[in-house]
């Protein structure tokens, strides 16, 4: 009789594995990427749906007709639309870490830039009535950047293998795009742009989570 107990065996098929319970094969090493760098990323998402959400409600109220508040809330937008797109060039560059993802650069950096030039544009505007030809402007601005958005959301649900919040992020920038771009509707787009942002929260949250199991 052998003196190794059938459970120590290695060749015992019944005894539990020796290696890591928890195996990550399809998650590639991600230089330059932590866990504690992914949830800073996840909890600014959530900052800029609670900075959206305080310009709504100051809009709501009527508040944004004071000149103080009107302020106030022109430069909690600019700086919101620039964290947007903080947080979505670095989605980009996660994604092509994680998940291998092709195609991204173009519709990001176009909607990054066509966004900030929107929203420098509005703050112009905002100190009188509108040229004709500066509202068809604006207007085919929106046009555009509702398009690129679509693109967008189409990239991203072409990223294999994602988190399933990356997919929902994807069909959500897709509805916001077509929104934005009909015109008609562009002043709800912002309800599923906002979902976009608690999407992008919780890809981050949850490639936290992968980095700290693989630690």
């Amino acid at each position: 009789m052998s003196d190794d107990p059938a459970g120590l065996r290695d060749d015992n098929p019944y005894a539990p594995p020796r290696g890591a319970l928890l195996a990550l094969p399809d998650a590639p090493p991600m230089p330059g990427w932590s866990s504690a760098q992914l949830r800073v990323l996840g909890w600014l998402a959530l900052a800029t749906v609670l900075g959206t959400l305080v310009i709504m409600l100051l809009s709501f109220a009527g508040l944004t007709r004071v000149r103080g508040v009107a302020l106030y809330a022109s430069w909690l937008g600019l700086l919101l639309v620039l964290l947007g797109n903080y947080l979505l060039l670095r989605l980009k560059s996660f994604a092509e870490a994680r998940f291998a993802a092709r195609g991204l650069s173009w519709p990001v950096w176009l909607s990054v830039a066509l966004g900030l030039l929107l929203e420098v544009a509005a703050l112009l505007f905002e100190a009188g009535p509108l040229a004709s030809w500066q509202a068809w402007l604006y207007a085919a601005g929106l046009i555009g950047y509702g398009g690129l958005l679509v693109w967008l959301g189409v990239r991203l649900l072409a990223v294999p293998e994602a988190f399933k919040a990356l997919y929902g992020a994807g069909w959500l920038v897709i509805a916001g795009g077509l929104m934005l771009a009909s015109l008609v509707l562009a002043a709800q787009a912002v309800l599923p742009l906002l979902g976009v942002y608690v999407a992008l929260a919780q890809v981050f949250f949850t490639g936290a989570a992968e980095l700290r199991e693989r630690d």
